[in-house]
């Protein structure tokens, strides 16, 4: 009895598979409202945050504020712990990036190797200031939803699942909380002050 039903258990199993391949080749549709709202941030050059952010890893966690000026030529951030007192600065530019800490000043390609080195975990500075403003960096990106405003609430890119569960109005729509998630790192930035310089 039992030899008569694999048969026809392994053909269940197999006509199972095209409706598996058929709903993942669903994706959500662009909204119209989506292109004008890029077209609106386009317009931004420049910008400044100030906020709290918080890390997660696999072995420790961080919390506290930040200080950020975002420029076309390179980035200034500046963590702070959660008493106010300053733990360091990051200045990115073309010739690399340093972190100046009140014991050290460390050197490095990119942030994200000399955060992983330093602090243990790796900001993705080079996608962040899209991100940040919500909207996909360069490269290869999966929206995965857009609230009725047009605005990203789901993103993955560069193996990363990004979160924008709330926005705000500053003469722009910028989030106020932004959520990264990676293989080994929880981000979460919430935003309480945004200076935006447009064109």
């Amino acid at each position: 009895m039992w030899l008569r039903l694999i048969p026809a258990l392994l053909l269940a199993g197999c006509s199972a598979l095209p409706v598996q391949q058929k709903s993942a080749e669903q994706k959500p549709v662009e909204p119209v409202a989506y292109r004008v709202h890029l077209e609106h941030l386009a317009a931004i050059e420049n910008f400044g945050l100030e906020g709290r952010i918080g890390v997660l890893t696999e072995t420790k966690g961080f919390s506290g504020t930040m200080r950020w000026h975002h420029r076309n030529d390179g980035d200034t951030i500046a963590f702070y712990s959660p008493l106010g007192t300053q733990l360091g600065e990051l200045e990115a530019d073309a010739n690399g990036v340093t972190l100046t800490t009140s014991q050290k000043t460390y050197h490095a390609a990119d942030a994200e190797t000399l955060t992983q080195q330093t602090l243990g975990w790796s900001l993705p500075l080079r996608g962040l200031p899209d991100w940040a403003l919500g909207r996909p960096t360069k490269g290869d990106a999966e929206i995965l939803a857009w609230d009725t405003a047009g605005r990203i609430s789901k993103l993955r890119q560069q193996g990363w699942d990004i979160e924008y569960p709330t926005y705000q109005n500053q003469g722009f729509e910028l989030p106020t909380k932004i959520v990264l998630k990676s293989r080994k790192l929880d981000l979460k930035l919430v935003v309480e002050n945004w200076h935006v310089e447009s064109q």
